[in-house]
């Protein structure tokens, strides 16, 4: 009988390689139902040959390439071109968002230019535009100070304006109580006539509607023709 010594397989004599792994048999002597006896080997015989005919499988370093192994290869090279394709389009992106913001910082760069010359601008022509400012504001105050003055004038002839006399039917008498009293043409105007006696009576013909601050001017034909008398002068 022989034996392989790499994988223990029997074999009878006429064979000579393991048909397993190729290894070569060695012959052996006594039992093998006792699986712990261990075989003689016959040392010094002639290298055995290969019979014509059998099958000579040639012996190998390593163990056989598995279904398994070839599996991972081929996840370990799906897994590399994944990476790549993942880099790619990672590059891509990242690419894609740098030309973004770097035109959006040019942008904000142009923007930032034309405010500046904008300021620029406005700061070289800003002593201009105040002299023109302060010159319109100007204008507009006097032009403003020129109508209230008209109307103040407008309104103090008015008030200095004497009232036309009314009709003699509307005449009433009054007492003279301060004299000497002037009898004017006009309120605060020209002296007609001069009242010097206390209790003197005197017609009034009606208000002037011109007033000041002691009282009302009140016409009258005190000197025999029409003129004005204040009511400080009198008593009704």
């Amino acid at each position: 009988m022989k034996k392989c010594l790499r994988c223990e397989q029997i074999y009878g004599d006429e064979t000579n390689f393991c048909l397993a792994d190729g290894t070569a048999l060695v012959s052996f002597s006594g039992s093998f139902s006792n699986q712990g006896e261990t075989p003689t080997v016959y040392g010094g015989a002639p290298p055995p040959t290969v019979q014509s005919g059998a099958p000579f499988v040639p012996p190998v370093s390593g163990a056989p390439e598995t279904p398994r192994g070839r599996t991972l290869l081929i996840a370990l090279a799906v897994g590399f071109f994944a990476l790549l394709i993942g880099g790619a389009i990672l590059g891509l992106i990242i690419y894609g968002l740098f030309k973004s913001d770097a035109g959006n910082i040019s942008n904000t760069a142009n923007s930032a230019d034309k405010a500046n010359k904008s300021a620029s601008d406005g700061q070289r022509n800003a002593p201009e535009n105040t002299v023109l400012k302060n010159k319109q504001q100007q204008e507009k105050s006097n032009r403003d100070q020129r109508s209230l003055e008209d109307d103040r004038q407008a309104s103090d002839a008015r008030k200095k304006e004497p009232a036309p006399p009314p009709t003699p039917s509307n005449a009433t008498t009054a007492v003279i109580i301060d004299p000497p009293t002037n009898i004017r043409a006009t309120p605060n105007g020209a002296i007609i006539c001069v009242v010097r006696r206390r209790g003197t009576v005197v017609n009034i013909l009606g208000s002037t509607n011109v007033k000041d601050g002691n009282g009302t001017w009140y016409y009258t034909d005190a000197c025999g023709g029409r003129g004005v008398i204040h009511s400080t002068q009198i008593r009704f």
